[in-house]
């Protein structure tokens, strides 16, 4: 579980900072794809070197 700190929606691309409750705060960038799922890159705020992709189960 986490705190959505902020966020935004333009076109297909997404942002938003979650602040999650063990500790870590990701910043998740990404967009909307011809398939409607969501997908990017997550980056640690705390520790910028750990990053990974996303890609969401559910289309929007």
């Amino acid at each position: 579980m986490g705190t959505l700190q902020e966020g935004a929606v333009t076109g297909n691309d997404i942002y938003f900072i979650v602040q999650w409750n063990h500790g870590p705060r990701g910043r998740y960038t990404g967009t909307r794809g011809a398939d409607g799922r969501l997908s990017g890159l997550t980056v640690d705020l705390n520790n910028p070197s750990s990053q990974s992709s996303w890609r969401s189960d559910r289309t929007f």
